[in-house]
């Protein structure tokens, strides 16, 4: 064989690294900016990505959701509650008006009784619960006892009466976070429509959610 030929099947080869080598750089880059950017991700997005890879739901925020949809939707059921897998992690809608008088944001005797096998499925799991008071977009502000009423202050006290309940049903203190976000995340948008529709958009709008994170 002659020396020009060994030469070029070296060049040859060395051309094949370069392109395997380029192909590897390609690969780690991709690795480290998927690092990067799940480091900034909280444990439902982190956990809806890996079900999505590994092809198993298994002890995911995805069986936490089926499990729970399963409670609200089949018999007995717990009227006034919905379940959906969000980005942000799994949220339990409550409809305020069975929990809470109107203004009022102490609970309803017996009120949560239909959401114990709710509840106790959440409680037995490790993941962070945020209860979010809603309101609507009517403006609300009393004065009671030398204390201001808003829709900011009493969809934040609904929340934190959830969250009593939640300590007496022995949920760590630590898995817990209140919030009220008064009418600033309405389900429904309100502008433009009236009467009935309305109405009912106001109702959906009313709530306290449980995200579970």
């Amino acid at each position: 064989m002659k020396l020009e030929q060994l030469t070029g099947q070296d060049e040859e080869g060395l051309d094949s690294f370069y392109i395997s080598f380029g192909d590897l750089m390609v690969i780690l880059c991709v690795f480290f900016v998927m690092l990067l950017s799940m480091s900034k991700v909280d444990v439902g997005s982190f956990e809806r990505l890996r079900s999505v890879m590994t092809g198993s739901t298994d002890d995911t925020l995805v069986e936490l959701a089926e499990s729970l949809r399963v409670i609200v939707e089949e018999s007995p059921g717990v009227p006034g509650a919905s379940v959906e897998l969000a980005k942000d992690g799994v949220r339990v809608n409550l409809d305020t008006a069975a929990l809470f008088a109107p203004g009022s944001a102490v609970i309803k005797s017996r009120a949560l009784d239909s959401l114990e096998p709710l509840l106790d499925e959440i409680h037995q799991t490790d993941y962070q619960v945020d209860i979010e008071g809603h309101s609507d977009d009517v403006p609300y502000y009393r004065v009671i006892d030398g204390e201001t009423e808003t829709n900011w202050s009493l969809s934040g006290k609904r929340a934190s009466s959830v969250i009593l309940h939640l300590l007496s049903m022995g949920f760590s203190s630590q898995r817990l976070r209140a919030v009220g976000y008064a009418d600033t995340r309405p389900v429904v948008d309100v502008t433009g429509i009236s009467g009935a529709a309305l109405a009912e958009a106001r109702a959906r709008n009313r709530r306290v959610s449980l995200l579970i994170r």
